[in-house]
């Protein structure tokens, strides 16, 4: 296969070292990476770089293209969107961005029918299949009942957006075993910190095992730590850097597997995927992953568990939701202009008839007039009414304010 390769980070190196070495795939073009020009010059010689990425929305110049975000996010959005409504296969480098752009990519790939698969360090890897077989075997496993699963993360550098990024992907191969994530709470860290340095975070999913999360320094090759706690045991999987193959514990046995080539598993994926193209996608389970992990802010600005909803997300209820929202603002300012509009007919016009009032003033006598409260009569309904739309507000705020406060 001819890739092609826009943006480029350490993650989506893996896959360029796996394609220099397979023999038979080869870098066509590369945009938008030239802080990486280095290692893809060495990796990619013959690839051509190139500034006119819109050459790979034609079928001929590229089989597939590896996406990873880069410095300027508008072009790359616009170079998602297209990629993937012009129906080319693309490789995307795990986490994509924030959740709302994931779900947009996800309404165009459904209505395309085109191929997007995600890809991070560890996707496939054959010792979270084991762990997944164990969970499913249940009573009858090695371990028991699975119930608990624990990622110890060793991290050489903790800032924010190292351990975000880091967690976004262990929280992807955490609904691969615990099911869709239903709640999540992290401890450990203020919302406005620069550094997460010893941030956990405890998930639940739709199975009966709970998720937890930690992250601390690197004192030695190992990357992490992956526990599956059960009824009568536990399985242990060490997982280490590239070149040193992983260990698994199932009690008191030992094993090791074979070597892992992360780049490698993430082509073959997409060359399944290509022959099949009629595959269900992921895609959408990643889009909730990534709404879970940026629920982690808010826990720990309300120092709670949040509640993650499920609904699935098309194009039809987003239009509804938009022209919800659209009609209920029009009523307010249809409302606000009755509301205008009364008072100053109130104050103009007063309530008597116009004949008797000529009477009254060609003979002196003054003219009757109503209180001016009387008056205003329409505006009552109309301002209880708007007055109304704000109990949503004073409940939310309070209801907020009641989870913040600990208990004395």
């Amino acid at each position: 296969m001819r890739f092609a390769l826009i943006g480029c980070n350490d993650d989506s190196l893996r896959i360029v070292r796996a394609i220099a070495g397979s023999g038979v795939h080869s870098i066509a073009s590369i945009h938008n990476a030239d802080a990486f020009r280095e290692p893809l010059g060495r990796l990619a010689p013959a690839a051509v770089w190139s500034d006119n990425w819109e050459s790979l929305l034609v079928a001929e110049q590229a089989d597939a293209v590896i996406v990873t975000s880069h410095a300027d996010a508008i072009v790359f959005e616009d170079q998602c969107r297209k990629l993937v409504q012009a129906n080319v296969p693309i490789i995307v480098s795990h986490p994509i961005g924030d959740s709302l752009f994931a779900y947009e990519l996800e309404m165009m790939r459904e209505e395309a029918r085109s191929i997007m698969l995600a890809f991070a360090p560890r996707f496939g890897h054959p010792a979270f299949e084991r762990l997944a077989r164990l969970i499913e075997q249940g009573e009858s496993s090695d371990i028991g009942i699975a119930e608990q699963l624990v990622i110890e993360r060793q991290l050489p550098a903790r800032d924010r957006a190292s351990v975000l990024r880091v967690l976004a992907q262990d929280i992807t191969l955490q609904r691969q075993l615990i099911g869709q994530i239903s709640s999540i709470n992290a401890i450990g860290a203020e919302a406005g910190d620069a550094s997460l340095s010893n941030l956990a975070v405890n998930v639940t999913g739709t199975s009966n095992v709970i998720g937890r999360w930690s992250v601390g320094p690197a004192t030695d090759d190992r990357t992490s730590t992956i526990t599956l706690v059960g009824s009568r045991g536990t399985a242990v999987v060490t997982a280490y850097a590239a070149g040193r193959p992983w260990s698994l514990r199932v009690g008191s046995q030992q094993s090791e597997f074979e070597s892992h080539d992360d780049g490698s598993a993430a082509i073959e994926r997409l060359q399944r995927a290509i022959a099949k193209s009629d595959s269900p996608s992921d895609w959408e389970s990643l889009c909730h992953d990534l709404d879970a992990t940026e629920q982690i802010e808010r826990s720990l600005r309300r120092r709670r568990t949040i509640e993650l909803r499920r609904d699935a997300q098309n194009e039809e209820g987003a239009f509804k939701g938009i022209m919800s929202a659209g009609g209920c603002l029009l009523l307010v300012l249809a409302l606000l202009f009755l509301m205008v509009f009364a008072v100053v007919e109130g104050f103009r016009m007063p309530m008597i008839d116009a004949e008797a009032v000529r009477e009254m003033r060609e003979s002196g006598e003054a003219v009757p007039r109503m209180h001016v409260l009387l008056r205003l009569w329409p505006v009552y309904p109309l301002a209880a009414f708007l007055l109304l739309q704000f109990l949503l507000f004073v409940a939310k705020k309070s209801k907020v304010a009641s989870g913040d406060t600990p208990p004395d």
